[in-house]
């Protein structure tokens, strides 16, 4: 409850200070200073400090893992807002009015960490997506922005439909919205049963922009102000995926329906890896090839949840973390030369060599290859595919795929080394490079220490 109240009580702080505050960089550190604030929250919760504790036991649930992950998701958010401390004011005017939407957005996040109580995961995943809609429109003078917070409502709007659709199904054969009772149905309602957990997973994958509900990913990336596609494919990410594995545990062990769940996740993954890997190779835009990259990288996220357990769980976090460090590293480079095509990258090299190394270290990490955080987060997420042989075809498929991506990623590599051509990019500040240092760091101790993540965190997370 600590982080719920602490992201909802930011929220409102920074939605007033815009009044008065008009400085963007001192909004962006006051936000930096709250997601502070969350994580030492959250390090209170696990240590049993708890705000309203005991109360609303049929809304809230004890997850220390969610605690833990929500701590993570923060301070990737600290992360992301230094590194672009000097984009919001330049989207518009109304910055406190941003910051106060990313953490109305991220106490969705953090109740998705901790429902207890279907009503309040649909809460949490309403209370995420509703800023995200306004923040995607932002740019009143951008079409495409208008185009894609109208395309990203309706979408969300169709998906939210199907989520009660699965929830009223689920009440229906259980009786009941507590998660901890979902598992047990009347048997007279088992289609209808099984039917609520379809209509559940496939809103999921809606968020989490998996196949064949990822159509809204690419156009809503690309008009969205790139310092808030930095924020919306990372951390409005790693929360729905959060929220996806919690209620996932809740599916009932039954040997002839996990077989069932077992082909839907892997046609879903499949699709997602095929289509999100594919579209990214045909794209001139370097934003749509993040998109779609997005997509690619859902689908070897979505292997954990084949088996819901601490590894998968551990294996999700481990690779949010490292995906999400990544992905601010190539969206800050983005917007820095203002990159539309991969042309607008020649010449980065010379220009800028160490924004174009780190920004290389991040491509190569998301690649998979070995030495990096992303080669570690793959291998956790297929292993975990792989401890049921039936999904042989899958985890070969997967690994065909990670080949392909590497195309895309390293077309960006030579365009910024090997084309010739001129770049203006003037050098980063202190602040910035510090942070770019720390990031490629972070990729590379993660993937030459994997272990580094459970044992800094030391506590008892699941």
């Amino acid at each position: 409850m600590n982080t719920i109240i602490i992201s909802a009580l930011s929220g409102i702080i920074l939605m007033f200070s815009g009044f008065y505050i008009k400085n963007s960089r001192a909004l962006t550190f006051i936000s930096a200073l709250m997601f502070i604030a969350i994580i030492i929250g959250g390090v209170f919760e696990l240590n049993g400090c708890k705000m309203l504790d005991g109360r609303f036991p049929n809304m809230i649930g004890e997850s220390l893992y969610g605690v833990s992950f929500i701590i993570g998701l923060a301070a990737l958010a600290v992360f992301y807002l230094l590194i672009n401390k000097d984009q919001f004011g330049k989207v518009g005017n109304h910055v406190g009015e941003y910051f106060a939407l990313i953490f109305f957005s991220f106490t969705g996040v953090a109740v998705l960490g901790q429902f207890n109580n279907l009503v309040l995961m649909f809460l949490g995943i309403e209370l995420m997506s509703i800023p995200m809609y306004i923040i995607a429109g932002t740019n009143k003078e951008s079409l495409k922005s208008t185009e894609a917070s109208v395309k990203y409502f309706l979408m969300g709007a169709f998906s939210t439909g199907i989520l009660l659709l699965g929830i009223t199904f689920l009440y229906g054969a259980t009786g009941t919205f507590l998660v901890d009772n979902i598992d047990k149905f009347d048997q007279n309602f088992e289609m209808i049963y099984y039917l609520g957990w379809i209509f559940i997973i496939f809103s999921f994958c809606f968020k989490v922009g998996a196949a064949p509900f990822h159509m809204w990913t690419p156009d809503v990336y690309a008009g969205t102000p790139t310092v808030f596609t930095s924020y919306m494919s990372t951390i409005v990410k790693g929360g729905s995926f959060l929220g996806f594995i919690l209620v996932m545990q809740h599916f009932p062990a039954n040997a002839e329906y996990s077989g069932y769940l077992r082909v839907l996740l892997g046609a879903i993954i499949v699709l997602t890896l095929v289509l999100g890997n594919f579209g990214a190779v045909t794209q001139k835009s370097v934003k749509k090839m993040m998109a779609y990259s997005s997509i690619a990288q859902a689908g070897f996220m979505l292997f954990v949840l084949f088996q819901v357990n601490s590894v998968s769980k551990e294996a999700l976090f481990f690779y949010t973390i490292v995906y999400s460090v990544a992905n601010f590293i190539i969206f800050y480079t983005i917007q820095q030369t203002k990159a539309e095509k991969y042309e607008d990258l020649i010449g980065l090299g010379k220009a800028n060599p160490f924004l174009a190394a780190a920004t290389s270290v991040a491509l190569i990490s998301l690649a998979g290859i070995p030495l990096t955080g992303g080669f570690i987060a793959k291998f956790m997420a297929l292993s975990i595919g792989g401890a049921n042989a039936e999904n042989l075809v899958i985890i070969v498929i997967a690994l065909v795929m990670a080949v392909l991506s590497m195309y895309y990623y390293f077309k960006v590599i030579i365009h910024m080394y090997f084309k010739e051509g001129h770049s203006n990019i003037k050098t980063q500040d202190g602040l910035t490079t510090a942070l770019l240092v720390v990031g490629v760091i972070v990729l590379i101790l993660m993937g030459i220490f994997p272990g580094i993540l459970p044992s800094f965190l030391a506590t008892p997370m699941w």
